[in-house]
């Protein structure tokens, strides 16, 4: 799962570097590179300035006094801690069943995560606007074999992108053909769910705000600690999801029990890059995820380090 902003994260078994492009990818971050805007070139003018000979010059008046403006990493820092989607609530359930759909053609891995968007986009579109912030769903591209990302060029399973989800039907097929049928459904349903996440925090500024953390961290392990705070994140997004459409995926039974064996053993301690969060903490927070069913459960940003590991 693939999110990315300005620096590349990783997520589980699809976890790479991611996360606009988000972890456990587009990063967790959003796609694109993000550049502090150039300072303007000034052309002195060539005609000689006239000046009055008695100046006015204004005085301020006592009363007024002007406020600074805070350090932009304070800002960000509010913005991940306090953002207002975890004040609004309970996500509503998209009343969606899970698409009838199988990993066992392109077409039909399309079929299955265009199906799988529209529900997510019903379920997340009113608690976005809820917490005050403009929601429009993003594109979904079904790539296959070395075709490239059209917004970035993370090669992992599932990445997101400058508004774009990308999934791989490579690794869809070859787990319909190899592994267990439940746990590809599963881990579908995760994957695109993930990716989502990360398009919450876009549409939310958290993205953005933890690009600018990370910008004014000093330090490799300071920057890994944000992705993992923000990958993670995304996972507990999914959860959400999940939770909230239980009764009617339904996530349940078999499927949920598979779904809780994925999440739980979905981990970067294989990766020395360690972007994602190790397999004990990715399962706590995607489930805690699923049993809220509130993105208020989600907040890696004020958890503890050793929580986010």
């Amino acid at each position: 799962m693939h999110s990315r902003v300005a620096m590349s994260v990783v997520t589980g078994t699809v976890l790479v570097l991611v996360a606009g492009c988000g972890l456990i990818g587009g990063s967790g971050k959003d796609g694109g590179t993000f550049k502090a805007a150039s300072t303007p070139s000034v052309t002195p003018s060539s005609e000689t300035p006239t000046f009055s000979p008695t100046p006015t010059v204004s005085t301020p008046s006592p009363s007024t006094s002007t406020t600074p403006a805070e350090p932009p990493v304070v800002v960000a820092n509010r913005t991940v801690t306090q953002n207002r989607l975890y004040r609004v609530g309970a996500v509503p359930a998209s009343r969606c069943k899970e698409p009838t759909e199988r990993a066992t053609s392109v077409a039909q891995v399309r079929a299955y995560y265009t199906e799988f968007v529209h529900c997510l986009d019903r379920a997340w579109a009113p608690i976005v606007r809820k917490a005050g912030y403009t929601f429009w769903a993003p594109k979904v591209e079904i790539l296959v074999g070395d075709q490239p990302r059209s917004q970035c060029s993370i090669t992992d399973s599932a990445a997101y992108c400058g508004g774009v989800i990308s999934l791989k039907a490579d690794f869809d097929l070859k787990n319909q053909r190899r592994d267990n049928k439940l746990w590809t459904r599963a881990t579908m349903a995760f994957l695109v769910g993930h990716e989502y996440g990360h398009h919450i925090q876009r549409l939310t500024g958290i993205m953005d705000a933890s690009q600018t953390r990370t910008n004014h961290t000093n330090g490799t392990d300071a920057q890994l600690l944000e992705s993992r705070r923000i990958e993670l994140q995304a996972s507990c997004f999914s959860g959400v999801y999940l939770g909230a459409d239980r009764k009617y995926f339904p996530a349940t039974g078999a499927w949920l029990k598979k779904w809780n064996w994925m999440v739980a053993n979905r981990g970067d301690e294989w990766n020395p890059t360690r972007s994602h969060g190790n397999k004990t903490n990715h399962s706590r927070w995607s489930r805690k995820g699923f049993g809220s069913g509130n993105p208020a459960a989600c907040n890696t940003f004020a958890a503890s380090t050793a929580s986010v590991a």
